[in-house]
């Protein structure tokens, strides 16, 4: 039986390491190297909460897949997994990617990642943060990313 806490049906894991990182120079959250593995959960959703964006700046975000934590980012083929703000809302947005991993394009591209193109070269921030659905109930959850202290609900 779930418990239905975000935390039994999700491992959440950052994107970049500070929600307060600019993106400037930045080609994909997390940074190569440290690719988020997918294998064996169900789906994966990005969440990208944008900070403040500098009005010079153009930027857009793609999930990407690649075959290691250190491997080369390869485009999905699928257009809803680019996602461009609101130009005239965008400091704050909220941007959703989804992807069913159902749909990767081969066993082994299963490392993930929300590659940044466009213009930031100006001092424009987000933070993002990955939620992958397991597929068995619940998920490892990293402790420094959600410590037992940060999780409140009833019990029962």
């Amino acid at each position: 039986m779930s418990t239905g806490r975000l935390s039994s049906r999700y491992k959440i894991v950052r994107g970049n390491t500070n929600a307060e990182t600019a993106l400037s120079g930045v080609s994909a959250l997390p940074a190569s190297g440290s690719f988020i593995d997918v294998a064996g959960y169900k789906s994966v959703t990005a969440l990208i909460h944008l900070g403040t964006l500098h009005t010079s700046d153009t930027p857009a975000f793609e999930l990407k897949v690649a075959e290691a934590a250190d491997g080369t980012l390869d485009v999905l083929d699928a257009t809803n997994l680019k996602k461009t703000p609101d130009p005239d809302a965008d400091d704050g947005q909220i941007i959703e990617i989804y992807l069913d991993l159902e749909h990767l394009p081969d066993a082994d591209h299963h490392w993930v990642a929300v590659a940044t193109t466009g213009t930031l070269t100006n001092g424009s921030y987000a933070d993002v943060i990955f939620f992958l659905e397991g597929r068995h109930l619940p998920p490892t959850q990293v402790t420094a990313q959600l410590p037992a202290a940060s999780i409140i609900g009833l019990a029962g």
